[in-house]
């Protein structure tokens, strides 16, 4: 079936007009992962119609032992990829013992997710995605999982998104994750430890870290209507980590220091990695979070150091209206 589906590929392409690019859908089975203690461990990977280099992955990670296959298929998280230029992975990681892998002691899991990009770089002959940044979404135990990503590869993750996790960025929390711009959608009704230890862990990043919370009052556990503020999140932060973002009208910089443009009409070569910008938080916007008034970070009236993070007026809006839902 494999090989199928690769003749199927090439064949489309090699009819295609020179520099035209189709979208393509790639399926692999990987090996079981014997520490976490899974048997099933599957992927989907789909490439956007264009020939400009691809500037990362979206990973999308399902709830515990679910298979997120078809996310790769849904136009919602196709049309976010094609409008930052990202190909998506979809996981399925199920079929075994179902907290192991969440906590990802030594980072299995977490190094099966950096080989499978390697191998939808080469299923697709999309080489620029070998070591490209990584922006990650995930529900419940996926938002687990993808916190211990941010542990172990910080550097490689441009930004991460959470419906409904139970630990918040986790409770490992160092410099370098501290620098990733990550999104808490927490339900208000959801289990009292997980709204506790959630909100506890990224209390630690308040005023310091690029790290948004959405405590939804009247949301459970799932992803309710969290993805009208994560597509506006994960769309402006991943942008201005790449350096592809200009600053709104009448702002500073959104990034701490000006680096060198790296960014470049061809196509990387196989194995560079784009370094990720620092984000300024005095250039984001800023949210109360009992009243969910919003404002410019330098024309917020109340405590900024109580206020809630946010990238821009897009996402600061979105979060409002997330909120103010009954």
């Amino acid at each position: 079936m494999k090989s199928i589906l690769l003749v199927f590929c090439m064949a489309a392409l090699c009819s295609a007009p020179c520099g035209k690019m189709f979208a393509a859908t790639h399926d692999w089975a990987a090996e079981p992962l014997k520490e976490s203690k899974l048997n099933t461990v599957a992927f989907r990977g789909w490439i956007p119609d264009t020939s400009k280099p691809l500037a990362g992955a979206l990973v999308l990670i399902p709830g515990r032992h679910g298979d997120g296959r078809g996310m790769a298929d849904d136009p919602q998280w196709q049309q976010l990829a094609t409008d930052l230029d990202f190909a998506i992975l979809a996981c399925q990681f199920s079929d075994g013992e179902p907290f192991i892998y969440q906590s990802d002691a030594h980072g299995e899991v977490a190094k099966c997710i950096n080989t499978a990009v390697d191998h939808l770089s080469e299923l697709s002959g999309r080489v620029e995605l070998k070591k490209a940044p990584l922006a990650f979404w995930g529900l419940s135990a996926g938002s687990n999982v993808s916190s211990r990503y941010c542990v172990f590869f910080p550097e490689r993750v441009a930004a991460f998104a959470s419906s409904t996790g139970t630990c918040g960025p986790g409770g490992e929390i160092n410099a370098k994750n501290l620098d990733i711009p990550m999104f808490f959608a927490i339900g208000g009704t959801d289990k009292p430890d997980w709204v506790k230890g959630s909100l506890d862990n990224a209390q630690r990043g308040q005023g310091k870290a690029p790290w948004t919370v959405a405590l939804q009052k009247t949301q459970g556990h799932g992803i309710g209507k969290s993805m009208d503020v994560i597509v506006p999140f994960l769309q402006a932060t991943v942008k201005q980590r790449l350096g592809t973002a200009a600053p709104a009208p009448g702002t500073t910089s959104i990034f701490k220091s000006e680096l060198p443009n790296i960014g470049s009409s061809s196509r990387p070569a196989a194995g560079t990695a784009k370094a990720l910008k620092k984000l300024n938080l005095q250039a984001g916007w800023l949210g109360n979070p009992t009243t969910y008034d919003i404002a410019p970070y330098a024309g917020y009236k109340g405590s900024k150091s109580q206020a809630i993070w946010l990238p821009d007026e897009a996402t600061a809006q979105a979060w409002q209206a997330y909120l103010l839902a009954p």
